[in-house]
């Protein structure tokens, strides 16, 4: 595991005092991403998932959570019990929010973020309970082969939008998810292709970028080459 800078607990602890204090009927407040996963490097967003039974919010919490004086990132999706209970599409949600890029996003009816597939089911798995009960109590399980399709598009969009470190880690790990049925960060999905399958420079090279923070800027032919092989190794139903 690679775990560098600030410990992301003392934010989450911070972002939990937030949201119980501007959310109505908090039922719990769950780390998951690579903070759960044990990936976590210093350049690492902190993913968190947030359920509550909330007819709206009192005050901006949007506002209060990019105020808290922290140096990272915090991405956190609100929503309901029920929603968390019965995943499924569209995936719908309340409230969105990327402090590192200053997005916030509010849920519309018969719309959702399809993001949230993976962010049940890696909270469900591994999620740190910051407040409430155990995230399998409270977050229904996901369809495997919903999970797989997810994977297939977001490796797909990764090849024409995401970053070559990203991309083929990313493939690391759906390959993971495929063979095992675990879910791990991209660090682990990038060991565990070099344990089974030996050792390869595109995985390599995308892995010791992840543990500095570097960006490799677009896949070169080489990645785009692997990343298309473990999309291909991907069940279509």
């Amino acid at each position: 595991m690679v775990e560098c800078g600030p410990d992301w607990r003392e934010q989450a602890q911070a972002v939990t005092t937030v949201c119980r204090r501007l959310l109505s009927d908090r039922v719990g407040v769950y780390v998951h991403g690579s903070a759960a996963l044990g990936g976590i490097t210093a350049t690492s967003d902190l993913d968190m998932l947030v359920i509550a039974d909330c007819e709206g919010l009192r005050g901006d919490l949007a506002a209060a959570l990019s105020a808290i004086d922290v140096p990272r990132s915090v991405e956190l999706s609100v929503v309901t019990a029920g929603a968390a209970r019965h995943p499924r599409h569209p995936w719908p949600f309340v409230l969105h929010v990327n402090t590192g890029t200053h997005t916030v996003a509010t849920g519309t009816e018969g719309g959702g973020d399809p993001d949230l597939i993976a962010h049940y089911a890696v909270t469900r798995a591994a999620g740190v309970p910051i407040f409430g009960p155990r995230p399998e109590r409270v977050i229904g399980e996901v369809d495997a082969r919903q999970l797989l399709r997810y994977f297939r598009g977001e490796l797909r969009w990764g090849l024409d939008h995401g970053d070559g470190r990203y991309v083929v880690l990313n493939a690391c790990r759906a390959s993971v998810y495929h063979r095992t049925g675990r879910l791990v960060s991209k660090l682990d999905g990038a060991t565990w292709w070099t344990e089974t399958y030996g050792d390869n420079p595109v995985v390599t090279k995308a892995r010791a970028a992840q543990a500095a923070g570097r960006d490799l800027g677009p896949a070169k032919a080489d990645a785009r080459r692997f990343v298309i092989d473990r999309i291909d190794e991907l069940p279509e139903d």
